[in-house]
């Protein structure tokens, strides 16, 4: 068995099947990836979970909060604490439609655009470092396969 090693002061450990387990090691590349934004960008103005949010609201103004959240896969009480969070701080409106008062509307604030523009180019920027070690082709074949995994469907050729 080829277990992955991983070097500790005093020993190896090993990690026996796991380093073979897609769940595990995507769990693990999440976190990787996490510290590296981080690390990289420690005075984001916005969470991931809020950047993520704002990001999709923008891209799909007047789309109802469910809705989104269940896309993000956020539960429903977390979506409603990160939507008033940023409500609070301006960066986006709660619209209720008159032909459906049970439903909320999202759409981003002048003010959300205006911090989207900066967190997009932050966010293309630390996508790049945190992928360095791969290759052009390798990061196409990783997107292509996380949106698989995903249950979306593979990007037009023109979009990679």
């Amino acid at each position: 068995m080829d277990a992955v090693n991983i070097a500790d002061t005093e020993r190896r450990l090993s990690l026996g099947d796991l380093d073979r387990s897609a769940s595990f090691l995507l769990r693990i590349a999440q976190l990787a990836s996490y510290e590296a934004i981080f690390a990289l960008d420690p005075d984001m103005p916005l969470s991931l979970s809020e950047q993520t949010l704002l990001i999709a609201i923008d891209e799909n103004p007047d789309a109802r909060q469910g809705t989104v959240a269940d896309l993000l896969h956020i539960k429903w009480s977390n979506m409603t604490k990160l939507v008033r969070g940023l409500e609070e701080r301006g960066l986006l409106e709660r619209v209720v439609p008159p032909d459906d008062r049970r439903s909320v509307l999202l759409r981003p604030t002048d003010e959300g655009k205006r911090m989207l523009e900066a967190v997009r180019l932050r966010q293309r920027a630390r996508d790049e470092n945190v992928l360095a070690m791969l290759s052009s082709a390798e990061r196409q074949q990783l997107v292509g396969l996380l949106r698989k995994v995903a249950g979306w469907p593979a990007l037009p050729e023109h979009a990679q």
